[in-house]
């Protein structure tokens, strides 16, 4: 094995972390959807000759932390078998390790020569597709009986030979999706971005050696496993739990219980979901794929932020889940929404698990929630429409929420949390691409959970209809479960979801609808949930809780009553302050609020247990 020297080390290292994100670039420059060409709905990776991961973008986590399994399923019978230009293609959560249908995954070998004899390793991207096909256009509809109804699987086909693509894979994939020009122009800036790494990583082989990028590989895995070892090894030894609960399946708006303990034994770490409810009929049932990810997940954002992700980083980790459970389905269990919306409560739930353990590196609850409203309806541009060859068009809008407080200063107000990290929609892009006209798009008040420091708001998107028959389907979380405050801090509002409000015909929704048709002049509000705030809301200075009053986070009234704060004319009252203050709780470890529920929250298992 080639020794390196650290500059040349560091040097190859950075190049391959600096190739991942030029992969993005490439994708998103090149895609037709919206929502990857300028949400970067997309996620790129380079693993080394035997498929472990050395180096991902700064990218969507819920895909990154799928890439494992990608790697492990798709290339577990190809090794050996590809030659330079050829592409793989895959999509299903239960052959190739994906985390769900609509993110298309690309796997694609790099030779240091031209003939295809010295592999250096393999490159990926995983695209979302705007339709995989199914019965719902967008394919994204938690109603669904089974996998089958939810839109086209992939296994591990060949799609690319020879830096062709192979015609009838083509014409198989495009002939069971809507919107065929879009989908393969998609299908061609995922293979742009495998190409560009293919150059970028050849390169880097001719500038420094091939010897010398593969010991750079194996290097990074080991410097990031020592690394994270040993942030494991400073967490006190023993067995962590928590639970919470989901708000349905899309059938039922009926609870299905999550259960987790994460155990450190050393520098070890395990996390187990036995206690989770059995999978469901609706498509949130969360693979395995996406339980590991998850996993990956929380271990870097709560004990290792700073350490370099690749395979090193999870090496340490073993994430078990009882087979047939909502967090490791077995088929045909639908679970397309999942990758939305159940991987954000389990990372949620695991960062109110670690609370005991390492208060000091997790947040309080957050909206947790991709909170996406996809529309469906004629394209408004007839231009394009003759361009693209349909008359109805898909796009997939998608609200942020509150992030929960935590030590470090405030939840940020409307911000995308967790897994999820893809870019809002602008309101223009919006108005260009379906026949709606936005009415708000505003932080919200009190939604924030107070504490020390306080949640982030929740913020609502309303959207008027200007045409018939558009159909609006929801799939989000937090309408019926807060998120939680900790170490006395309270719990933030819950979502509202909300068909012409203030009318006649006002109509609240579930957190997860089939498909509903609206016509001209209906609205159509989305109002996220606000996250938990971290500490005793009595602890905040004054003078900040005066301050959020003015910037429109805090009204006087819940400055008076969550925090304490007596406010006079423009001013706070400090011997008023000081005696209410006097008079408040002390607040608990865990504050679940008021869950729609009921009195559910009586049977959930303590956090510092």
């Amino acid at each position: 094995m080639t020794v390196l020297d650290q500059v040349t080390y560091q040097v190859i290292h950075g190049g391959l972390r600096a190739l991942a994100q030029e992969m993005k670039v490439s994708v998103m420059r090149t895609a037709y959807s919206p929502i990857v060409a300028s949400g970067g709905d997309m996620s790129a990776g380079i693993a080394d000759a035997q498929g472990r991961v050395v180096a991902q973008g700064q990218d969507i986590p819920a895909q990154l932390g799928a890439l494992p399994s990608s790697f492990e399923t798709m290339l577990a019978e190809r090794h050996g078998t590809l030659r330079p230009g050829d592409v793989l293609i895959g999509n299903d959560p239960y052959e190739c390790g994906s985390n769900h249908i609509n993110d298309v995954c690309l796997i694609m070998p790099v030779f240091a020569d031209d003939a295809g004899d010295e592999l250096l390793g393999y490159v990926c991207t995983r695209t979302h597709w705007m339709d995989i096909g199914g019965a719902t256009p967008g394919s994204f509809n938690a109603r669904v009986p089974d996998m089958y109804a939810e839109g086209l699987r992939i296994p591990t086909l060949v799609a690319y030979r020879d830096y062709e693509p192979v015609p009838d894979i083509w014409e198989l994939i495009f002939a069971n999706v809507r919107g065929r020009t879009e989908r393969e122009w998609d299908l061609r800036a995922g293979f742009a971005g495998c190409a560009t790494a293919e150059r970028g990583l050849k390169r880097i082989a001719q500038r420094y050696g091939a010897d010398a990028v593969r010991a750079a590989m194996s290097k990074a895995i080991g410097d990031s496993e020592k690394l994270v070892r040993d942030r494991i090894a400073a967490v006190p030894d023993g067995i962590y739990r928590a639970a919470d609960w989901f708000e349905g399946d899309g059938w039922s708006d009926d609870p299905i219980r999550l259960e987790v303990a994460v155990e450190i034994t050393g520098s070890e770490i395990s996390i187990d979901w036995t206690g989770t409810g059995p999978q469901v009929k609706g498509g949130v049932n969360l693979p395995y794929s996406s339980t590991r990810g998850v996993g990956i997940y929380a271990l870097k954002a709560a004990l290792a932020p700073d350490v370099a992700p690749n395979a090193g980083l999870w090496a340490p980790l073993r994430v078990t889940a009882p087979e047939g459970s909502f967090v490791n389905p077995l088929p045909p269990a639908a679970n397309q929404a999942s990758a939305a919306e159940t991987i954000q409560r389990c990372a949620d739930l695991l960062m109110a698990c670690l609370v005991p353990a390492v208060p000091d590196q997790v947040m309080a609850g957050t909206f947790a929630s991709a909170t996406v409203l996809l529309m469906e309806g004629k394209d408004p541009i007839e231009w394009r429409r003759q361009m693209l060859g349909r008359d109805r068009a898909v796009f997939m809008d998608n609200s942020p929420g509150g992030m929960g407080g935590r030590i470090a200063g405030d939840g940020v107000s409307g911000i995308k949390v967790h897994t999820g990290n893809a870019r809002v929609p602008s309101l223009e892009s919006v108005e260009f691409a379906m026949p709606v006209r936005a009415l708000r798009w505003e932080r919200v008040s009190d939604t924030g959970g107070a504490g020390r420091t306080r949640g982030g708001c929740g913020v609502a998107r309303e959207w008027e209809v200007l045409e018939d028959n558009v159909n609006f389907t929801l799939m989000a979380e937090r309408a019926q479960v807060p998120a939680v405050g900790v170490l006395g801090g309270r719990a933030g509002r819950t979502a509202r979801y909300i068909i012409n409000g203030g009318t006649s015909q006002e109509r609240l929704l579930p957190s997860k609808t089939a498909p509903i048709r609206l016509d001209a002049g209906d609205h159509y509000l989305v109002q996220s949930a606000g996250g938990g705030g971290y500490g005793l809301p009595q602890d905040r200075d004054p003078q900040r809780v005066l301050a959020d009053v003015l910037d429109g986070y805090v009204t006087e009234e819940a400055a008076a009553s969550d925090y304490g704060v007596v406010i006079t004319r423009g001013e706070v009252d400090v011997d008023a302050t000081v005696a209410r203050r006097r008079s408040m709780p002390a607040g608990t470890t865990l504050d679940r609020g008021e869950s729609l529920y009921g009195d559910i929250n009586a049977s959930v298992t303590p956090v510092d247990e």
